[in-house]
């Protein structure tokens, strides 16, 4: 009921996994909350990856469509669909300025003490989860190093955050790096996972993790984001958040 969701309001905390193109799924999932009333205000986000991206962009209350429309613009004014390699060494730089437009002057103050992200140490391949930022641009290089695929996205091996070389945030990742307090897996109603591999629509695309898809597939993937989120609000997965 709507008064359960309000006394158990602060506890609930959502975990954005890595994905490639699927953040676009993970964006419509955030837009569903948004839309049926649910107050993300105290909710707690942690992502790897595109995951990363997702959440950052949920906590700073950028609008998912608004992103979406100028991801497709950055990527049609670098060529992507005319490049046989599509995304490969310009998706980082792209990445970049798209987080750079998208997020306010303001967007540490937002996450706050609400965000965690996931980077990989090289060489240790060690997780190291982040959750404090020191300016905006710090905010950026994090989600740069949380999506870096070697070689893929710029050219270069590794992405540089706070002087020392990262790689993706996903790499290794288990639940317990999201959020430390989950101990050997074991998971509360008040965590939430946004997992577009939990979704049966989904399944048999793991093949199109990284293969850019079309201008129709992104918002179509954004619309299943969407759908699924209702199927999992009409199951109870997001008791824990209060509705305004």
């Amino acid at each position: 009921s709507k008064a359960v969701r309000q006394s158990k309001g602060t506890d609930a905390r959502i975990i954005f996994p890595g994905g490639g193109i699927f953040f676009y799924w993970q964006a419509g999932a955030a837009s569903y909350l948004r839309e049926a009333g649910y107050d993300l205000s105290d909710v707690t986000m942690s992502g790897a990856s595109a995951g990363a991206l997702a959440a950052t962009l949920t906590l700073a209350d950028v609008d998912f469509e608004e992103a979406t429309s100028l991801a497709l613009k950055l990527a049609e004014d670098a060529g992507v669909w005319d490049r046989p390699l599509g995304l490969q060494g310009v998706w980082g730089p792209m990445i970049e300025t798209w987080l750079n437009d998208l997020l306010p002057d303001n967007a540490v103050e937002m996450v706050d003490e609400r965000l965690s992200l996931l980077v990989t140490s090289i060489p240790s391949f060690r997780t190291d989860r982040i959750s404090s930022f020191e300016s905006k641009e710090d905010l950026v290089r994090c989600n740069m190093a949380s999506v870096h695929l070697p070689w893929f996205l710029d050219g270069k091996l590794t992405s540089n955050f706070r002087q020392a070389p990262r790689i993706d945030g996903s790499f290794r990742a288990k639940t317990e790096d999201y959020f430390p307090q989950v101990k050997n897996g074991q998971v509360d109603d008040s965590l939430i996972i946004l997992d577009w591999k939990s979704d049966p629509v989904m399944e048999g695309k793991t093949k199109d993790f990284i293969k850019l898809t079309s201008k129709e597939g992104i918002w179509d993937l954004l619309e299943q984001g969407r759908s699924y989120a209702q199927i999992m609000d009409k199951r109870g997965d997001f008791d824990t958040i209060s509705q305004s």
